[in-house]
């Protein structure tokens, strides 16, 4: 799917690249179009999912760090199980299916390098996945990665598993899933 802008959605987008707190009359006024047109677009593009305004704590700020790596899934089944199990991962920032050895490709992150390497190590208790390779990318110097957080508020993992049971947190190889009563925030006093 091509998605489809004219000038006056590129100079809406433009400016709420800039700050997307940016109120509707501002954009309005900078872009030279009515309010009323300006509110009708940002929600189309919204719905749309064409453009995305979230808020998120900056990766590269917090000083967390990010690895990308590459698993070998050798079956369909398999596969989509293990991409569900991703997707709710709040540690995973996105995947990829690619057509090579490694054929799901996903970005991690972690608040330090252990923490990182225990996500990573865990994928290698997936049945029937191994992992091809890992890159470790450290902190970000350019770019703003926006990292979602969460109160800790369950039991229970987006995994299944629970940390308090983990042999990774139990050694304190890990911090715990963002998501989990058990969870040691590094930035929360």
């Amino acid at each position: 799917m091509t998605i489809k802008f004219d000038k006056l959605d590129l100079k809406i987008l433009y400016e709420l690249q800039k700050d997307g707190r940016t109120s509707i009359t501002e954009i309005a006024e900078k872009v030279g179009s009515s309010r009323p047109t300006v509110t009708s677009r940002v929600k189309q593009l919204l719905e749309g999912r064409s453009v995305i305004i979230e808020a998120g704590l900056n990766l590269a700020v917090a000083g967390y760090k990010m690895a990308c790596v590459g698993l070998e899934v050798r079956n369909e089944e398999t596969r989509r199980n293990v991409e569900q199990m991703l997707k709710s991962c709040p540690r995973v920032l996105n995947i990829f299916r690619t057509p090579e050895k490694a054929n799901i490709h996903i970005a991690v992150w972690g608040e330090e390098d252990k923490t990182i390497n225990s996500t990573i190590e865990s994928f290698r208790d997936l049945h029937d996945v191994d992992i091809v390779y890992t890159h470790y990318l450290g902190t970000p110097i350019h770019g703003d990665i926006g990292i979602k957080v969460a109160p800790a508020h369950s039991e229970e993992t987006p995994c299944g598993k629970l940390c308090s049971e983990c042999h990774r947190y139990e050694k304190k190889w890990c911090l715990g899933c963002l998501i989990s009563v058990d969870y040691i925030n590094p930035i929360v006093e």
